[in-house]
Order: structure tokens, then sequence, then C-alpha cells
């Protein structure tokens, strides 16, 4: 099967609906949990990061400005491309859908209902009012648009990230896994091919995580890292003088898996003549 993943709103009956599709398919359901051991395996810093996706109370300024950093947003799309590379999985939310944005071999799913639906919806499950349950949905709103927009710079209602948009409003959550099902199968599995190009990327990414943790990038050009294959990396991008230029050169080669170089980066230092 295509990898899938779906992106939902609170209270559209997505985690249902995520959990039901993945069984039917017979793949992998990989959430909050599965993402934040995996975090725990690459450090502790970035595992704390991580937690802000799983909280539900609104995530912090720090937590925020550390989750924003370049080397961050590199590593988790890196565990992202990790879990596509393994085939036959439902990734729920985390940004999936905006890591995976270019890559035609996964489907990409919203699951939305108007406010008033989920409103109702949360109050009934929660047993609170439905005063209660409307402020309770506005912080958590706030909160996941403002992680996604800080890390990611893209908006969640961006339909263009999107290749089916389900509301449930009036469609049954039967109905619902169903369409997914479907389109899933629709797509086809995984080639050989395509899992290795997702672990190409997965590479690049954590080798350019690792880059940006110990080099002094250039915020307007971030430096970006593409496997041509075979862990043979190009680096591009800009840094501020020779010496980063050649620390992150040392950063690749000394990363597992990283076979050659090909560093095209830039300084961005100024020089002066006498």
């Amino acid at each position: 099967m295509a990898i899938v993943t779906i992106s939902r709103q609170m209270g559209s009956w997505g985690d249902e609906i995520a959990q039901e599709a993945a069984r039917q398919l017979g793949a992998r359901l990989v959430g909050g949990e599965h993402f934040h051991a995996k975090a725990q395996e690459c450090d502790e810093e970035f595992a704390n990061a991580c937690q802000a996706f799983e909280t539900e109370k609104p995530a912090g300024f720090f937590e925020r400005f550390f989750m924003r950093h370049p080397a961050n947003t590199s590593l988790f799309a890196s565990l992202v491309f990790q879990e596509a590379a393994e085939g036959d999985a439902v990734i729920l939310g985390r940004g999936s859908q905006i890591v995976l944005a270019d890559e035609p071999a996964a489907l990409k799913v919203r699951v939305v209902a108007p406010r008033r639906v989920r409103v109702g919806r949360i109050a009934e499950r929660q047993g609170i009012s439905v005063d209660q349950a409307a402020s309770f949905l506005s912080r958590h709103d706030h909160q996941r648009r403002t992680l996604i927009e800080s890390i990611f710079q893209k908006e969640l209602s961006d339909w263009s990230l999107y290749d089916m948009v389900l509301n449930t409003t009036n469609l049954s959550k039967e109905l619902v896994v169903s369409l997914i099902c479907l389109a899933a199968e629709q797509r086809g599995s995984l080639s050989q091919e395509q899992k290795s190009a997702y672990s190409d990327k997965a590479l690049a990414k954590s080798v350019e995580a690792a880059i940006k943790k110990k080099v002094s990038t250039v915020p307007i050009r971030e430096v970006e890292v593409i496997n041509q294959g075979s862990g043979k990396l190009v680096l591009e991008g800009a840094v501020q003088d020779k010496e980063a230029r050649k620390q992150a050169e040392k950063v690749a080669l000394a990363h597992p898996g990283v076979s050659s170089v090909d560093n095209q980066l830039i300084t961005t230092e100024l020089s002066y003549s006498l």
C-alpha cells in the first residue's frame, strides 16, 4: 500500500478514522508515541522539543523557539522519511503531510468538520458544557496552528497540501475509512526503488540536521543536503565563513552511511583589500 498521512482537526473523528484505516490496510499506525520513542534515540533536547506535539496545553514560547531551530526541523523530517522508507504506514499528523508534500507516492488526507460540530462532539465525549468545549477547542486549534506555522512555515488550511479533504459532518466514520482505503489501494504499494529514495532522503535530512547543529548557517539561504544515492551527498546553501564550510564537510563525512561529499556551500564572509 501507499504511505498515508492523516492530518485531522480535533473533534473530526480523525484519530478513530486513522486507527481503523490502518487496521483495514494492514499497516502500522505511526503516531505521537512512536515519534517520541524515535526522538529519544536522537538526543535529549530534540526529544523534549517533540513533546510540543503531544501536549494538549498551548506550547510555551521556548518550546516553539527551540523546535523552530533548523536542525530540529531537519531531524524531524528525517524521522518522517525513515517511517516512509519502511512502507505500510498510516502516519498520524506531526506535519508529515508537509514533509512528504512533494512525494506523489504518499497519500495525504485531511479530516475536518465545522467548528460547531466539533464543539458538540467534544462536549459529549468529555462530559463538559458546550462553552467549556468551545474554549478547549480554541486553545487546541491555536496551539496546533502555531506549532505547524513556526516549524514548517505552512498553514494547515492550505488545501494544496492534501490529496483528499474529508468533512465528517455528514459522512460516517465507516465511509471515510472506506474512501481512504480505496484511495490508498488505488495508489498502489511502494516499490523498492521508492523505499530506497525515502531512505536516501532520511539520510540527507539527518546529515542536514547534524550540520545545522554544529555549524553557523545563514537563514537567508539554509544549508540543504541532497543525497544522489549510495550516500553520495551534495551540500548546498550558505555558511558564515571558510572555516564553517570546512566544518560542515567534516560533519557530513563523519556521519554513518555517507560515502562522499560534494561541498558546494558558499560563504557570506566579507573580505577587505588594503
